[in-house]
């Protein structure tokens, strides 16, 4: 059970992540950053029981686990790029490795034990190589069974519908519908000016970062962090395996 010196410092990194947010040249300490990261998801997969409040405490919890999350991600963004330029491969779509690489930096967080004595860095370079050599493997594997010319003809839609299409799209509606991503304000706004509906224009990096006050650059890695989120549940979905 987590003490309530824990919690107490756990709601207080909240607090220094908020105001470091508005603040250039703050630096949080890591490891206290991550303690305090499982003690939120701990006290939200734990509620006390016999609190009427039960579910907005966990509301709580949740909330504050994606404060520090978000910012432990956004911290090390640099990681992904590092290794992107190192173990990137030219046969590998760029947006793909950046992809791949920010999902893997995703998992490095909520798997990273900050007990074991060992830096982040280290721990998500490791998980971010594995992955992009994964990757790159995968795709040789690919055009070694397709060693065809890539048509972008080839990606157009039929006229038939697909049903896989249909669950996959169905799916990810109910997921966007109900948040199951949990995705934040900025991320879902973003996302819609990206991929809007049918009748309406999708709008650049810039043109986003001009609305809302942030660079194109910004804007793109709060994208990729979405649409890792995203993925994630579309991965779990058992209607999709």
């Amino acid at each position: 059970m987590k003490t309530k010196a824990a919690i107490e410092q756990a709601i207080t990194m909240v607090d220094q992540v908020r105001q470091a947010q508005f603040s250039d040249g703050i630096r949080l300490e890591e490891n206290e950053l991550f303690i305090a990261l499982h003690t939120c998801a701990f006290r939200a997969s734990h509620p006390e029981t016999g609190k009427r409040d039960a579910t907005e405490q966990h509301r709580k919890w949740v909330e504050r686990w994606e404060i520090l999350r978000e910012y432990i991600v956004e911290q090390n963004l640099g990681l992904v790029y590092s290794m992107i330029g190192r173990l990137g491969s030219r046969k590998v779509d760029e947006d793909d490795m950046q992809s791949e690489a920010m999902f893997a930096l995703s998992r490095a967080v909520d798997r990273y034990n900050p007990w074991r004595g060992y830096r982040f860095s280290t721990y998500a370079c490791n998980v971010i190589a594995r992955a992009l050599m994964r990757r790159g493997k995968q795709q040789s594997h690919y055009r070694r069974l397709f060693p065809v010319q890539h048509e972008m003809t080839f990606e157009k839609p039929q006229a038939m519908p697909d049903l896989d299409s249909d669950v996959y799209v169905e799916r990810l509606q109910r997921i966007m519908g109900d948040n199951l991503g949990q995705l934040t304000e900025l991320e879902s706004t973003i996302l819609s000016r990206r991929f809007p509906a049918r009748d309406e224009v999708a709008l650049t990096f810039k043109e986003i970062g001009d609305e809302v006050g942030l660079s194109k650059e910004r804007v793109r890695q709060i994208q990729n962090i979405a649409l890792t989120k995203l993925r994630t549940v579309l991965e779990l979905d058992p209607l999709l395996q």
